[in-house]
């Protein structure tokens, strides 16, 4: 019976000695976002949304919560964040027709070529990658000159400079 109660006590400490916290992580709730936010980000299923800027209190705690996720202190591989060369943008959004940019998320050609289409891939760094495409009003694709907009960045491995190489904003 002891030695059932000690085992018993001994899986309990080892629980919750291995719960994870990070008090640097700000709770996100639907105190901290507008109402509106919070209820629409979830169940609007249609195409309302309006997209919303956002203190950088509050993206620094969403970005914080996927990089802890992540285990980022001790992981190089998996995807920070992707950067996209503005002017290639903004020559993309001169169409005035262009109301949304859907962003999806894509197997690069290096990861496809490598024998691994179709394949999980993760959160790797290099075989994954963002295709940029625009839509009308109607849910219609715009294209640029036949094309989308890809050529994102991955971080790690191609991380900016300055302070925009944090993995927070500042």
């Amino acid at each position: 019976m002891k030695t059932k109660l000690i085992a018993a006590l001994c899986l309990s400490i080892v629980i919750i000695a291995c719960r994870k916290s990070n008090p640097e992580v700000e709770p996100v709730t639907s105190k901290s976002l507008p109402h509106s936010h919070f209820a629409q980000r979830f169940s609007d299923t249609t195409d309302t949304f309006n997209s919303r800027f956002i203190s950088v209190n509050l993206a620094n705690s969403m970005i914080n919560s996927y990089l802890y996720s992540i285990n980022y202190e001790y992981n190089d591989t998996d995807v920070r964040s992707f950067s996209v060369n503005a002017d290639s943008l903004r020559s993309y959004l001169e169409n005035s027709s262009i109301k949304k940019l859907k962003l999806i998320f894509a197997h690069t050609p290096a990861y496809i070529n490598s024998g691994k289409s179709g394949e999980y891939a993760g959160y790797q760094s290099g075989a994954i990658t963002i295709v940029i495409a625009a839509y009308d009003a109607s849910g219609n694709y715009i294209y640029h000159n036949g094309q989308v907009l890809d050529y994102s960045a991955p971080c790690p491995y191609s991380c900016p400079s300055g302070s925009a190489g944090n993995n927070l904003l500042q």
